[in-house]
């Protein structure tokens, strides 16, 4: 997409970015693991033991006050920490 948005504007980098990143600057995302206390990530932690993927009971039962979204984002944001790795292995 961004070649292609290049080539529309005849190789003018400045005016392609203008282009991709909106007024005011570039939209940014808050990572859902900074959403998290520690202590939210243990109990996640001890519930998915608990309950494997089953994230409605891990919502019901551990983390009541975060929405199943937000859990479900935190689950595949920690399959990548050094957390998960340790478990699994």
């Amino acid at each position: 997409h961004a070649m292609d948005t290049l080539q529309r504007n005849g190789y003018d980098l400045a005016k392609a970015m203008a282009t991709l990143v909106p007024q005011g600057g570039p939209v940014l995302c808050r990572d859902e693991m900074e959403e998290w206390s520690a202590s939210e990530a243990m109990l996640f932690e001890e519930a998915l033991e608990k309950y494997g993927k089953d994230f409605n009971d891990i919502r019901q039962d551990f983390l009541p006050w975060k929405s199943l979204a937000s859990i479900v984002q935190f689950y595949y944001m920690w399959k990548t920490t050094d957390r998960y790795i340790q478990q699994v292995w």
